[in-house]
């Protein structure tokens, strides 16, 4: 079994960036219908990011997740075509109406998007010629299991990054909002504003602040269970990071995914090489809003941080005394603060400050060894007081160290051979994947003077590979004669074949994924026995893993061919209005916004399921601010929050 840590690319560089910590997988926005509308990239990039990353048999996805407008079909058409000719590995797709386009046998992947919640929703993508489901981030561990259970298709599940606090895909409030679709690549993320809490009446029960903000994910504690469960690939969020963030963040899941390859037998990773770091990875270091395993494995609460949505970083220290512009700390020991460093806490009011450091520099250390105590000259410092925790939200040093070119380095060990021919040497090579590369020279054969000296200089020309992805490792000298080399013959034949080396692996690994092709074969290669199957059953829904009550707009249907997909695996599509995105009908009183795992009942302690009756706490609630007023429904059955636009 291999397993993949797959890592976000919001360019060319922070595409190159993850594979040299240690990614298996980037996925990268193209020129359009990415889901991400500041982070496209041009197909030249794209080709060059997949001729850098299969050099490390590491795979390159690309993101055509929006919904698509009729018009927009044709060149969702030929953009697919052109990702294909430029050697990307798979299409990570939201809209139906891709299953139905003249597309090349490139694996497609169905978005977290789509919902996918159930065995059933993943068992009807499989069907329908999906490799690939990204599943819903609220799912726990054993609801991954029975997934697992349910359906042969690769899983693939969030393990680190932002959360959406809706159902992915089921959100609207963006739209309804502003028209600025979260499905279309424009989402707000009105979840991250401020809102008031209201009982029916208009009384405030909780003043401005971000109630539906939810803290990061960071499931690093269940990568072992996770595998267990059925999961082969480990997606990292963000794909509007930039690359220090990412570059840290994939070294360390890469690291911990090692271990579990060192842990578990006959478990290996999907692409090749090994990382140098100069630096330790450190989640903390990099952009969080505080950390939450999102229901793993069961529900809880502290899932938001309601002081902001901004970066919280981690705490260092107190705040000891102020005098003037100065401040004195103390903070925890091993930390030190630099000129640029970023500091942060919550106020009195409850609110989150932070400032930046001008100068800072170390007093004394306690005599416990415990603390430290520094005097910093901040940016601002009128809202501290003292006693208050304060916390570091960039680390201005670890951050340069990770921005450092060298500060991770990825290669592929190989083992070389020379010997002689009849009309000068030869040189080979093995790699760590077994491929095998070699290259002969013509030239002069000297007498060498001092062979032993002479051989051990061989080798070390031979083992130079700087500018190369590789790492020379084993060198045999298998010579009948002792000679003498010069230092440019060797040179030469090293680079020669390195060279043939590198060709080589690209040649493979194109090889393979031409092999791969006939298990690619698109819906269109399906679609009839689907149909006969489905034709010999009267009821539409039975084949079909949605209830009727669910395709009032759901689905998400925007064009026709998707609704021809859909009429197709057995749906009555005839009431189903499709979504113009300008006209939606998100008004309507009856639709709700939003739908959430996420309970702001819970989080305060207030469920009627889960946590003791409170008779006083108001039934009805709503959320509040300057776009609006939203009425919170409890669904406690099925254990999830959906948010109206207020009547």
């Amino acid at each position: 079994m291999t397993i993949e840590l797959l890592s976000p690319a919001r360019n060319l560089k922070v595409g190159k960036a993850a594979i040299s910590a240690g990614a298996d997988a980037v996925y990268i926005g193209g020129p359009s219908f990415g889901a991400r509308a500041s982070a496209g990239n041009s197909i030249q990039d794209i080709r060059e990011l997949v001729v850098y990353a299969h050099q490390f048999s590491v795979k390159v996805f690309v993101t055509l997740n929006t919904l698509l407008y009729d018009n927009e079909l044709a060149e969702a058409e030929s953009l697919c075509n052109d990702l294909y000719a430029a050697g990307v590995d798979a299409l990570i797709i939201q809209d139906t109406a891709l299953l139905k386009l003249k597309l090349p046998p490139i694996p497609l992947h169905a978005s977290t998007q789509m919902h996918n919640n159930t065995p059933e929703r993943v068992k009807f993508l499989e069907g329908a010629g999906i490799k690939r489901v990204v599943l819903a981030r609220e799912l726990s561990i054993e609801q991954i299991r029975n997934v697992r259970a349910g359906t042969g298709v690769e899983l693939e599940a969030f393990i680190h990054g932002s959360l959406c606090v809706s159902f992915s895909g089921r959100c609207f409030m963006s739209e309804s909002i502003g028209n600025r679709s979260a499905n279309r690549g424009e989402c707000a993320q009105p979840c991250r504003n401020k809102y008031s809490l209201t009982d029916e009446s208009g009384n405030v029960i909780i003043k401005d602040k971000h109630l539906l903000s939810l803290r990061d994910l960071n499931r690093s504690a269940f990568i072992s269970d996770m595998i267990d469960a059925g999961i082969s690939s480990f997606k990292i969020e963000g794909r509007l990071k930039d690359a220090d963030y990412v570059k840290n963040i994939t070294a360390y899941y890469n690291g911990l995914l090692n271990e579990a390859v060192a842990s578990k037998p006959g478990l290996n990773r999907s692409s090749s090489g090994s990382v140098d770091l100069k630096f330790p990875p450190n989640p903390d270091k990099s952009f969080n809003r505080g950390f939450t395993d999102y229901f793993a494995v069961s529900r809880n609460s502290n899932l938001t941080n309601p002081a902001s949505p901004k970066s919280i970083g981690s705490e260092i220290g107190e705040v000891v005394e102020i005098k003037g512009k100065a401040t004195r700390l103390k903070l925890l020991k091993g930390v030190e603060l630099a000129n640029g460093d970023g500091l942060c806490w919550i106020s009195k009011s409850g609110s989150m400050q932070g400032t930046g450091v001008n100068t800072a520099s170390c007093e004394f250390e306690f005599p416990t060894g415990e603390y430290n105590q520094w005097m910093v000259e901040l940016a601002d410092n009128s809202d501290l007081q003292p006693g208050i925790k304060i916390r570091r939200n960039f680390d201005k040093a670890f951050t340069e160290l990770v921005e450092n070119d060298g500060s991770a380095i990825r290669s592929i060990s190989i083992d070389l051979s020379l010997k002689e021919s009849p009309e000068g040497f030869i040189l080979s090579g093995v790699d760590e994947d077994g491929i095998i590369s070699e290259m002969s020279m013509v030239c002069e054969k000297i007498p060498a003077t001092n062979p032993d000296a002479g051989y051990q200089k061989v080798k070390e020309q031979l083992r130079k590979s700087g500018g190369t992805i590789f790492r020379v490792m084993n060198i045999e000298v298998l010579l009948d004669k002792d000679l003498f080399f010069k230092h440019s013959v060797l040179n030469q034949l090293r680079r020669s074949l390195l060279d043939v080396a590198l060709k080589n692996r690209l040649n493979v690994y194109a090889e393979k994924q031409k092999a791969d092709e006939s298990s690619n074969r698109n819906y269109q290669d399906r679609i009839k026995s689907h149909k006969d199957r489905l034709h010999k059953n009267s009821d539409h829904y039975s084949n079909y893993p949605y209830s009727p009550d669910e395709l009032t707009g759901k689905e998400n249907i925007t064009n026709k061919q998707a609704a021809e997909f859909y009429s197709e695996n057995g749906v009555d599509v005839t009431s189903i209005q499709m979504q113009s995105f300008k006209d939606s009908g998100m008004s309507d009183p009856n639709l709700p916004l939003m739908t959430t795992k996420f309970c702001l009942r819970y989080e305060l302690g207030k469920s009627p399921v889960h946590q003791s009756t409170d008779p006083v706490f108001p039934k009805t609630l709503y959320l509040s601010n300057r776009d609006g007023r939203f009425r919170l429904n409890f669904d406690c059955k099925a254990c999830v929050m959906k948010i109206y636009k207020a009547k």
